[in-house]
């Protein structure tokens, strides 16, 4: 199984333990650095502000999974974990925990025209924990964990 594809599933089993299958609370977030570049330039990192910003509409913050693309033969694992470590320090400069940002490692790239996904890609998927609008007013998930039955 692919390193992204363990990811989503520890992600999917937290979900399912903590809220409804219908509702998904994660949001995501596209970084697309130059081509090589180990940094984001300024408008991009303007956005990645600005979603940062939105983030805080959340009050538990989970946590963040950071997965990069690698092309064979080109981009590379390494410069797909620098990128990570940039994204990891902004986002704690924007006052995220660094405990709970995490570098989910470096998937091969298959091009998909509808994604917008490059080589050059790193995908910020961010978890909040309750409240949030999979969680009732009481900040409990929507759905409880069923316990195995003893029979």
């Amino acid at each position: 199984m692919s390193l992204v594809k363990n990811i989503l599933l520890i992600i999917s089993f937290f979900y399912v333990t903590t809220a409804a299958l219908a509702c998904k609370p994660s949001e995501h977030f596209y970084a697309h650095f130059p081509e090589w570049a180990d940094r984001l330039e300024g408008g991009e990192a303007a956005r990645l502000a600005s979603w940062a910003v939105e983030m805080k509409k959340y009050p538990n913050h989970q946590i963040f999974v950071l997965v990069g693309f690698k092309d064979v033969g080109q981009q590379t694992e390494d410069l797909a974990e620098r990128r990570a470590q940039w994204v990891k320090s902004f986002l704690v400069g924007m006052g995220e925990d660094s405990n709970r940002i995490v570098f989910g490692g470096a998937e091969k790239y298959h091009s998909d025209p509808y994604s917008g996904v490059t080589p050059s890609t790193l995908m910020i998927e961010f978890g909040p924990g309750c409240p949030n609008g999979c969680c009732t007013a009481d900040g409990e998930p929507t759905i409880k964990p069923v316990e195995p039955s003893n029979r």
